[in-house]
């Protein structure tokens, strides 16, 4: 852990070095686990968003040379959205975004680190925070609901022979209302505010690796698991337990 920590607050540095000789520069903040230093591991990715001049947003976008190790990038992606993401020869990844003042204030973010603040930085972060949708969850009742009905179209579409889009109603879509309720249920608030796969293991990891293992059987056999999965966590002391819905997708899928 010290080694990757050191890794990581080495390059942070040098884009600190950068940010503060350059006059187009106003601000540098870390994103992602860069925010939470108790997160930053050997995997972690350098998530940095730039506070640049307006005029100069769009050559820092287009023009990568500024970057320490710019020489070592081995590909780079430019996303609709204005994201890059990038990877270097050794296999890091940096993740990047460039906004001007008024870009931040609209920046979806939840948590950030502020590296380096010429003036403008921390009031855009927060109110990029305030104006930041994160993801909303269903309703317990409604979520489980959903559940049932996951269930039923995605092994209809395996059934069908459409192995790909029912494999993923079962393993993304119904796995993840799964992790949802899992978490509503026991009170734990989601650990990612983004993306409900984030970090599941840290709050349930009893839970999170039964779910993995029922993943890693063949479609079909993992949405029968993903039932018995959820009725064996969720039902006992859950009054309003749909077991007249459980027990039409048995009768319907397995009967």
């Amino acid at each position: 852990m010290g080694g990757a920590l050191d890794s990581f607050d080495d390059y942070t540095r040098r884009v600190e070095t950068w940010a503060r000789a350059d006059h187009r520069v106003l601000g540098i903040a870390l994103l992602g686990s860069g925010a939470d230093r108790s997160r930053i591991d050997e995997w972690s990715d350098h998530d940095l968003l730039v506070l640049a001049l307006p005029e100069a947003v769009d050559e820092l976008r287009a023009d990568l040379s500024w970057l320490p190790d710019a020489d070592r990038l081995v590909a780079v992606g430019r996303e609709w959205h204005d994201g890059i993401k990038a990877l270097f020869d050794d296999g890091r990844v940096l993740e990047l975004g460039i906004a001007d003042p008024a870009g931040l204030r609209s920046f979806p973010l939840a948590a950030a680190q502020v590296v380096y603040d010429a003036g403008p930085l921390a009031e855009g972060l927060e109110a990029a925070r305030a104006g930041t949708r994160t993801r909303e969850v269903d309703g317990p009742a409604d979520a489980v609901a959903v559940l049932m009905v996951q269930l039923v179209v995605g092994v209809g579409r395996l059934r069908r022979g459409e192995r790909l889009s029912g494999g993923q109603v079962v393993r993304g879509e119904a796995a993840l209302t799964l992790v949802d309720l899992v978490l509503s249920r026991s009170g734990c608030a989601h650990p990612d505010p983004f993306d409900g796969w984030r970090r599941f293991e840290t709050v349930r990891p009893g839970a999170a690796a039964r779910l993995d293992a029922i993943l890693a059987r063949p479609a079909e056999e993992a949405a029968r698991g993903i039932l018995d999965l959820a009725e064996e966590l969720l039902a006992p002391g859950w009054e309003a337990w749909p077991a007249a819905g459980v027990s039409a997708v048995r009768r319907r899928l397995w009967p």
